[in-house]
């Protein structure tokens, strides 16, 4: 996302002390604009876990997202220390699938792989066989080449895949859900259709089964930005957390970037500030430093790197902050 607006003094101060410290920030795309513009790149949690990987010749890396993404990125990052402005940013998705209640699925139904959706904790990860994201999962669960796996935290995610193919999904947590997606309403997605006939719908797969129903195209956040980049069409309903359409609209202004809900934000995505990320520059706070514990690295390296060999993975957006 080009940065066209004159940046704030905290974005200049934020800027000068990256330089500083040799610092490459990682941004979420579902973070506000005004982090998003200072950010060295900005992505899905999937695509800034790798670019994590990617940080040789960085002193230090700052995560503005949530908690189980900084953990990733720590994992991949190995020896480089991740930072995250706001260490109590929970996503309340992942905390529907617990390590214990994997273990008690696999008794239950013993020799099913586990996919597990990428937003987990790492203690969970440790008991996955494949991890996938919202653009990925198809692809990852027919990639196991098994009749029937356990698959969460997500269960409209598990559901958009039992409907996409011939495998037995079963949800480790039929309670799993994402509080943001689940606020869109199909009756107010149809009013916008009617509004603008001539709008592109892209609705979130972690929405509700009817809201996907109603839309023109389901993906990942990157499969957003791509299709809105690359599309000849010039406007777009979107379903999905306001700072992705925030960043469509500024990154794009000679479209029209429509919410489907105006008031779809996570809380715990927006604890994340510019002041945050001033005060890791700053000062090294330990208390933000992202630890996983040792024993975690070896197998979570293992599932990603599994994933990694299958499609449906978006790249990040580079982002050419002012410098």
């Amino acid at each position: 996302m080009e940065v066209s607006r004159e940046l704030s003094d905290v974005q200049k101060r934020v800027l000068e002390l990256k330089r500083e410290r040799n610092a490459l920030i990682l941004a979420h795309n579902y973070q506000t604009i005004d982090i998003q513009e200072i950010a060295d790149f900005v992505g899905d949690s999937l695509q800034l876990a790798r670019k994590s990987g990617e940080g040789t010749g960085y002193d230090m890396i700052i995560f503005a997202g949530v908690k189980f993404m900084a953990e990733m990125a720590s994992i991949l990052a190995e020896d480089i220390p991740v930072y995250i402005p706001a260490p109590k940013a929970l996503c309340p998705l992942a905390a529907y699938v617990s390590a214990e209640k994997i273990r008690s699925m696999k008794e239950k139904y013993p020799g099913a792989p586990v996919v597990l959706y990428v937003n987990t904790t790492a203690e969970a990860k440790t008991e996955a066989d494949y991890i996938c994201t919202s653009g990925s999962a198809v692809e990852v669960v027919e990639a196991t080449g098994a009749s029937t796996v356990l698959f969460g935290p997500d269960a409209n995610l598990a559901d958009y895949v039992r409907n996409k193919t011939d495998v037995e999904v079963i949800d480790i947590d039929t309670r799993g859900h994402c509080y943001v997606h689940r606020q869109f309403d199909v009756a107010q997605l149809v009013l916008l259709k009617e509004e603008y006939p001539n709008a592109i719908t892209i609705a979130h797969p972690e929405c509700d089964p009817d809201v996907l129903d109603a839309a023109d195209m389901v993906g990942s956040t990157g499969m957003m930005a791509q299709t809105v980049a690359n599309s000849p069409h010039d406007t777009f309903i979107i379903a999905t957390e306001l700072g992705l359409v925030e960043q469509l609209q500024a990154a794009h202004p000679e479209k029209t970037i429509i919410p489907a809900y105006e008031r779809a934000v996570c809380i715990q995505m927006k604890k994340n500030t510019l002041e945050g990320i001033l005060d890791i520059l700053e000062n090294l706070p330990p208390e933000k430093l992202v630890v996983v514990p040792e024993e975690y690295h070896e197998h979570i390296r293992e599932v990603l790197q599994r994933m990694s060999k299958v499609k449906g993975q978006g790249s990040a957006k580079e982002v050419r902050a002012h410098s």
